[in-house]
């Protein structure tokens, strides 16, 4: 599905929106794209709800589809604001900005709740909810590694981003609300698996997100440290205890930094 909209200047920016089953929140998601005070040069809505192929799939097709300068990503249960376009090329208009990275907020009980990343941490972010690519970006790394049925994919790619020498901006101008919001942990052991392989040193900090008093008593983390051990398909190997043993004692040691203030 392809929505086009005017856009003539040399930076432009293609929206690409995978959908799975959700037609009234992708209704309000366009509704709010269609209200911007800058319009995209196109929007790419890729409905996945027949053949569940998994996110990464789907901005694969998206971003491919269109010519733009910049790619945003969003998803269909976000409400980009209506300066969300505007924003992002204004982001741009500094030529050393690769990709941007935008705040995220949500909603408990109607009382707004930012969704951002801990001040501290460098890894554990990068959300596809908001966030913007140079074209040129996508093209150099291939995009995203669609082993990742869910989850984890939006970091991946921003990890193999920096890796290549490209730099990700914090921008938190550029708002985009995030109303459904789920508050229950998502446990992929294949995405959390496929991570770890990406950059073991990293995903200790990813791995310190997750621990928490609550992940303890409710029996969340002890599920997930199991999982990373014993889950085997036919694109990843289970973590060996060795491995284990050295992510999570480093998980623990960041968590309780965090905890006491020194990151």
């Amino acid at each position: 599905m392809k929505i086009e909209a005017s856009g003539s200047d040399s930076l432009s920016v293609d929206v690409v929106i995978p959908t799975f089953r959700r037609p009234e929140s992708l209704d309000r998601c366009l509704r709010a794209l269609d209200s911007q005070s800058i319009s995209p040069a196109s929007i790419e809505v890729i409905d996945d709800s027949e053949e569940d192929r998994g996110p990464a799939f789907s901005r694969n097709i998206g971003w491919k589809r269109g010519c733009a300068s910049i790619v945003a990503f969003t998803d269909d249960d976000c409400v980009p604001s209506s300066n969300w376009i505007e924003s992002i090329l204004k982001a741009f208009e500094d030529d050393g900005v690769d990709v941007i990275e935008g705040s995220v907020t949500t909603e408990d009980g109607g009382v707004l709740l930012s969704m951002d990343p801990h001040p501290g941490d460098r890894w554990n972010r990068f959300k596809t909810a908001n966030m913007a690519y140079r074209r040129e970006v996508l093209e150099e790394i291939g995009g995203f590694d669609e082993r990742y049925f869910i989850h984890r994919e939006d970091t991946d790619i921003a990890w193999r981003a920096i890796a290549s020498g490209f730099s990700i901006s914090w921008a938190p101008g550029c708002l985009v609300h995030h109303p459904d919001r789920p508050g229950v942990q998502r446990i992929m052991p294949r995405s959390e698996i496929l991570l770890y392989r990406c950059d073991s040193r990293k995903y200790a900090e990813v791995a310190a997100g997750m621990i928490s008093f609550d992940a303890l008593r409710n029996g969340n983390l002890k599920e997930m440290r199991k999982s990373l051990r014993t889950y085997q398909d036919d694109f990843v190997d289970p973590l060996t205890g060795m491995e284990s043993f050295f992510l999570w004692t480093r998980g623990f040691l960041l968590a309780l930094w965090r905890k006491i203030g020194v990151r």
